[in-house]
């Protein structure tokens, strides 16, 4: 919400919360010269490799190379966003927030969803609570003994029963004027045609959680053979089906935000077995197909997603749906495979007939992205017969040459070669001409490979350095910022038509008005602007201005590595120019001496 006031989060919030401070209440913290280190909360490890730098108010892992400031590292590890950070941070310091003038609508649109989780919140409580009444029994019963849930696993999930009195809400929760219209804006209420009553009526209740472990939905299940078995809660202001994961929440709980893999199972009941046998990295979509959103949420928190389907003909579509889901989004970091169960068995009967090993023993070893597309296409068609073939291998190379990442698309040629036998190199060809025919797909694969190749050296020129050491050094600039005669050295990077001058100047410029800026706030200043990206590539580059342990090398030396990065950025230019002007001379070009005497002069601004 864009109502809290920006000056208020860089010049008092940041400014009045250490960030050792905040980050020190969920990790330990040891002191290493003037920094702390930590063992990193995103990543397992077990030497630490994460710094917090007090000086700068940033933290930075060597290890997965996460960073930021004390607000990123409350996004990333309570799954908040950035004004629910921004409140819990503000919070943490006993700072009452300021808001931006006129921002009375947004506050009440606030103030309005926060009921929504409220009343979310109480409606759980209360289902819990029937569970454990007389009228709830059967309820209770059908989770210990039909599902073999323990009262531990009952109490962690906070299931519950929703009883047959269908005004149990309105009795229990109506006590205001409109309460019943927010139970019928989050579906929990619905208007019939004897008017209104409860949605859910003697079923047992599943509540569904987001990343921050708010209550945002229902799944409930009937006991018996009535129909329909499940009834979800329609979409409302807070739930939105596409988006979220039913056990993401208990999954980046139990594992720091950082599972080392992520299994998507099929329903409710699944994924609660399963982590009750002692797998915690276990996921359900929400009555859909899974969808490009929440394979995308998946992958910001792991780099290895596992499909985990009955071995049925409705198992294997499943997957087949979700590899062609998540194609447009594969990279070269990312991983998903697809594992089968036998047609007996779903997830919950495994576990509870064989164990956990016997489970994850199916996860281990699971077939990769390229492995599924050619076997499923395989069984397709009839390759014995050479129409059925050719039909297989053009299909095959269709969906191949939609891959964006160059070596699984290489595997998936090797794999097809080796079912329909033909020659890798004749499949390539026919891969060449099938993207030759293609323009926006092969674009799009052109344009990641080289943001990939750009983010792997992004320190290899002298003004992304340059700019590095601004973002990283804010202080050693403002310093230096009228001794170097740094607003020359920007009109000169602008007449030589410099990439990134533009970046270098809006930097220069605020750091001119703010002298003491510090990292922390650069990345509040330029938060969702246009410099905002660069600012984050660059903040946390590797320069040669620290020690191992993060801590920055003595002060004249970084005044002296700057110094050298302003020369590097001039130099090459103008030596280049030089060089092309001396070529002119020497055939005879007279105007080219004038304009070689000038670039010489130019540089003496190197000395």
């Amino acid at each position: 919400m864009p109502f809290i006031k920006k000056s208020f989060i860089t010049d008092r919030l940041l400014a009045n919360v250490p960030i050792e401070k905040y980050i020190g209440q969920f990790v330990n913290l040891k002191k290493s010269g003037s920094n702390y280190m930590c063992c990193c909360p995103f990543h397992h490890e077990k030497t630490p490799s994460c710094s917090i730098t007090p000086s700068k108010q940033m933290f930075y892992c060597f290890g997965c190379k996460e960073h930021g400031n004390v607000i990123d590292f409350a996004m990333k590890y309570k799954n908040l966003s950035f004004v629910e950070a921004v409140e819990e941070v503000a919070a943490f310091a006993g700072i009452e927030i300021e808001y931006e003038k006129g921002a009375h609508q947004s506050k009440e649109a606030a103030d309005k969803q926060k009921n929504y989780f409220d009343f979310m919140d109480r409606a759980a409580s209360l289902f819990t609570k029937a569970l454990n009444t007389a009228q709830g029994a059967e309820g209770l019963a059908y989770f210990k003994n039909q599902r073999g849930l323990s009262d531990k696993t009952i109490v962690e999930a906070r299931l519950g029963y929703a009883p047959k009195n269908p005004r149990f809400l309105q009795e229990a929760l109506c006590r205001n004027k409109g309460d019943e219209q927010i139970l019928i804006d989050l579906g929990l209420l619905v208007k019939g045609e004897y008017g209104i009553h409860g949605m859910y009526r003697n079923r047992v209740m599943i509540p569904i959680f987001d990343k921050r472990g708010r209550v945002i939905s229902f799944g409930g299940r009937t006991m018996g053979d009535d129909k329909p078995k499940y009834m979800n809660t329609k979409e409302t202001p807070i739930y939105k089906k596409r988006n979220e994961l039913f056990g993401l929440y208990e999954t980046l709980k139990a594992n720091n935000n950082r599972p080392p893999r992520i299994v998507v199972v099929e329903g409710y009941m699944d994924v609660i077995s399963v982590r009750q046998a002692g797998c915690n990295y276990a996921v359900a979509s929400l009555g859909t197909a899974t969808t490009i959103e929440q394979i995308t949420e998946m992958f910001r928190y792991t780099d290895k997603i596992i499909c985990c389907y009955d071995g049925d003909s409705a198992g294997r579509n499943a997957a087949w749906h979700a590899l062609v889901t998540i194609t447009p989004i594969l990279q070269d970091d990312k991983e998903i495979r697809f594992s089968f169960l036998p047609v007996e068995h779903d997830p919950d009967s495994l576990v509870k007939e064989q164990g956990l090993s016997a489970f994850v023993s199916y996860l281990d070893n699971a077939i990769t992205y390229p492995e599924f597309l050619v076997a499923h296409l395989s069984t397709e068609y009839n390759l014995s017969d050479p129409n059925g073939l050719a039909l297989f291998v053009s299909e095959t190379i269709k969906y191949i040459s939609k891959i964006p990442v160059l070596a699984l698309r290489s595997v998936a040629l090797k794999l097809l070669s080796a079912t329909s036998g033909i020659a890798e190199n004749q499949l390539y060809d026919m891969l060449k001409t099938s993207l030759d025919g293609e323009t926006s797909d092969t674009n799009i694969f052109k344009d990641e490979v080289k943001s990939h190749e750009d983010q792997e050296n992004i320190l290899n020129t002298p003004m992304r350095r340059l700019i590095a050491f601004i973002c990283q050094q804010p202080t050693i600039v403002s310093t230096v910022l009228y001794e170097f005669k740094l607003e020359s050295f920007l009109t000169l990077c602008s007449s030589l038509q410099i990439r990134g001058t533009r970046e270098l100047e809006y930097l220069i410029k605020l750091i001119s008005s703010k002298r003491d800026l510090t990292p922390s706030e650069l990345i509040e200043y330029t938060r969702e602007s246009e410099y905002a990206s660069t600012v984050r590539k660059l903040i946390s580059a590797p320069l040669l201005i620290t020690h191992q342990d993060g801590s920055d090398i003595p002060f004249n030396d970084r005044v002296d590595y700057f110094v050298q990065l302003l020369i590097e950025v001039i130099s090459k230019p103008l030596k280049d120019k030089a060089e092309e002007l001396k070529i002119k001379m020497n055939q005879g070009d007279n105007e080219a001496l004038a304009k070689y005497s000038l670039i010489q002069n130019k540089m003496v601004f190197r000395s």
